[in-house]
């Protein structure tokens, strides 16, 4: 495989009723490359990688080096944004009023959940990153985004 890697082992745990209150086992006792936690989003009903939960020691290796200039952004601010619609959606189980940004928030990650961390998502990272930007597009302006001004400007989509 030309430019390729391996996958040597896949561990795959299911936690009964989704319980994640005990440790995952692995075939090491080390998280090495990368664990990817899924659930089952309630608002698409879509297995998704769960992106608080999931982790990668090795991205840093390829982030914006391997992928594009603009990946490292636009996860931060798309994770960021996702954790925002978090925070709307308890305020909406509390009982509170939701702000515009609150809605757009929730209706973001909606989306997001939809076309990007679904795992029925087949494509590559730079269409990834494509549609993400499409996102921060429709529900946000540049400044919520708070992604560099340069990237904005070379990448923002109307």
């Amino acid at each position: 495989m030309p430019n390729g890697g391996s996958i040597t082992i896949i561990a795959v745990t299911t936690l009964s009723g989704g319980d994640i209150t005990h440790a995952i086992p692995d075939n090491t006792g080390y998280i090495t490359e990368g664990q990817l936690f899924l659930r089952t989003d309630s608002d698409t009903g879509k297995v998704i990688v769960d992106p608080f939960r999931s982790l990668s020691r090795l991205k840093q290796l390829v982030i914006g080096k391997e992928t594009r200039e603009d990946h490292a952004q636009v996860m931060n601010a798309a994770v960021r944004l996702y954790a925002d619609a978090a925070n709307a959606k308890t305020k909406l189980e509390n009982g509170f009023d939701l702000s515009d940004y609150d809605q757009r928030s929730l209706n973001f990650a909606k989306d997001y959940s939809r076309d990007i961390l679904s795992i029925d998502i087949n494509i590559d990272t730079t269409e990834m990153l494509d549609r993400t930007w499409k996102l921060f597009a429709k529900y946000f302006s540049k400044a919520e985004t708070a992604i560099k001004q340069a990237l904005i400007d070379k990448y923002w989509t109307n």
